[in-house]
């Protein structure tokens, strides 16, 4: 049996440095680079999405698996595995919903103030203005020149597909994020793409999810493992 495995990267850094492993990130990774050698794992491919965070994430993974005495594959950036830019959803949709929306306004400016505080919540957590601003980038409300959401979900899919070719080649590794790990399994699971936010937002960092790779599709047999994450302190959403 050929098996996907789909991992989301560790944690990154705060809102304003977003692309790189945390300390905790690393940890994370280690792990479970540590983990993938004890249970003999072993891929015949593997693929990362060409951010900082995924490819730190994929670096960790295979050091650790080699140190395990583990050989693996070389690694295939695919950058249709990279994340949506939240960041440049933010900047482009946000100040069009603050002119529309005085409570939104008035909490995206406290946000904007305190941005560079490494201590403020938001950089931890999901907030209402987030949920509204990836709503409307969805719902394609407003005017957008970046990535389309649609756009977004055809790559994703697209390099999802394209790993049928492994059916019967051995276990795949795809290193990415949330948001298309998330795409990935409602494909699979033949639920409304748009659903896969919901999977994404329960993700942990460095978890991994299963499918069983076959011709012409997937099986899901796992989603968001995370064994090697023994310790509360390691299990993070963000």
């Amino acid at each position: 049996m050929s098996a996907l495995y789909l991992i989301r990267h560790g944690q990154a850094g705060n809102r304003n440095d977003y692309d790189r492993l945390s300390e905790l990130g690393h940890e994370q990774s280690q792990l479970l680079g540590k983990y993938l050698a004890t249970e003999g794992v072993q891929f015949s491919a593997m693929y990362c999405g060409e951010l900082r965070r995924q490819r730190e994430t994929a670096a960790n993974v295979i050091e650790h698996m080699q140190f395990g005495g583990v050989g693996v594959p070389q690694l295939q950036i695919d950058p249709r595995w990279n994340e949506f830019d939240l960041g440049e959803v933010y900047s482009k949709i946000g100040p069009q919903i603050a002119a529309t929306n005085e409570k939104f306004s008035q909490e995206f400016a406290e946000m904007m103030a305190t941005w560079d505080d490494p201590g403020a919540r938001f950089h931890r957590g999901h907030t209402d203005l987030d949920f509204a601003v990836v709503d409307a980038w969805i719902r394609a409300t407003f005017p957008f020149d970046g990535e389309s959401f649609a756009t977004f979900t055809g790559r994703v899919q697209a390099a999802f597909m394209d790993l049928t070719k492994h059916a019967g080649d051995g276990h795949v590794a795809v290193f990415t994020s949330a948001t298309p790990t998330g795409i990935a399994v409602a494909t699979a699971l033949e639920m409304p793409v748009v659903k896969s936010l919901r999977l994404a937002g329960v993700t942990y960092n460095a978890s991994y999810s299963t499918l069983r790779i076959q011709p012409h599709g997937f099986t899901l047999f796992s989603f968001n493992n995370i064994p090697h994450l023994e310790a509360q302190r390691l299990r993070t959403f963000r």
